[in-house]
């Protein structure tokens, strides 16, 4: 039952998050490409949209993922982050993947990501982005996933034990914005979620030990490392602990801790003249501009 009114809250959510986009502060310069689908299924969760400065220049890739706890929400969300980034100097993919529960768990959604970033680069020409130049972010429970797929490029048993293919691509640079960092961590409320995203006997899983990020040897390969929080993000106790983390493993970081928009305040309003200076000075950072 408890699991059931959480769903249909976060189906909820969506529609109240996507009234709260102020559309008119879509920039007028950007181009936005929506619903490809990545996968031949027309599946609404194998779609991805583009947001480009179509200006003839190879640009960066930059792949996002969107939040809502695993379970809910929508490429949609990220539309105003999707294209401020675009105007960083990003080709912006915005992921769609399947949503956990009942059928859907973790692993099949970080098997969708691995499936939309092969699709993007195989198609990166069309879309004016350098597939040579691969940067990945992602939002609250998307920041769990963009680091499960910044891994799974650097850890090749990684990729066995998920069953995903070989690659031949790495990540220069990953962002974490009010990242659910921390989601294993021991509380009730925080178990039962577990059980909620995950099959029956995940903690046996040899998949599921990749994902405990702090006992996770291959954090310290990770690329050049973004960290997104304000004074009033819910999370922001979890970013602190994964910059920890990432400190203890020696990863090269950069946190950003300003304002205080909220849990999703630079995913809604990224227009604000301070929110705009904190996105230059991350692509600043991450580029070495």
């Amino acid at each position: 039952m408890i699991n059931r009114l959480m769903k249909y809250a976060g189906d909820k959510a969506l529609k109240t998050d996507l009234a709260r986009l102020d559309l008119k502060y879509l920039p007028e310069e950007i181009t936005e490409i929506k619903d490809v689908s990545y996968l031949p299924d027309e599946d609404p969760g194998h779609m991805l949209d583009i947001y480009v400065r179509k200006d003839g220049e190879k640009k960066p890739v930059l792949i996002d993922i969107h939040g809502g706890g695993f379970i809910s929400e929508d490429k949609a969300m990220n539309r105003l982050f999707g294209s401020y980034m675009a105007l960083q100097g990003f080709a912006v993919f915005e992921i769609n993947f399947r949503l956990a529960y009942p059928d859907v768990t973790v692993f099949d959604q970080i098997e969708d990501i691995s499936k939309a970033v092969r699709f993007v680069l195989e198609n990166a020409d069309q879309y004016e982005a350098d597939r040579e130049q691969l940067y990945i972010a992602g939002h609250s429970s998307g920041g769990v996933l963009a680091l499960c797929e910044c891994l799974l490029s650097i850890d090749r048993k990684m990729r066995e034990d998920f069953g995903i293919e070989d690659r031949n691509y790495v990540y220069k640079g990953l962002i974490t914005d009010c990242g659910l960092m921390h989601y294993y961590k021991k509380s009730i409320a925080y178990r039962g979620m577990r059980k909620m995203i995950f099959p029956k006997g995940y903690k046996n899983d040899k998949r599921y030990a990749y994902l405990v990020f702090e006992e996770n040897g291959q954090i310290s390969r990770l690329p050049k490392t973004a960290l997104i929080t304000n004074r009033k993000d819910v999370l922001r106790k979890m970013t602190y602990k994964f910059e920890e983390i990432l400190e203890k493993h020696g990863v090269e970081h950069q946190l950003f801790d300003g304002g205080a928009d909220g849990h999703t305040g630079i995913i809604f309003v990224p227009y604000k003249d301070e929110n705009q200076e904190t996105l230059k000075k991350i692509t600043e950072y991450l580029m070495d501009k």
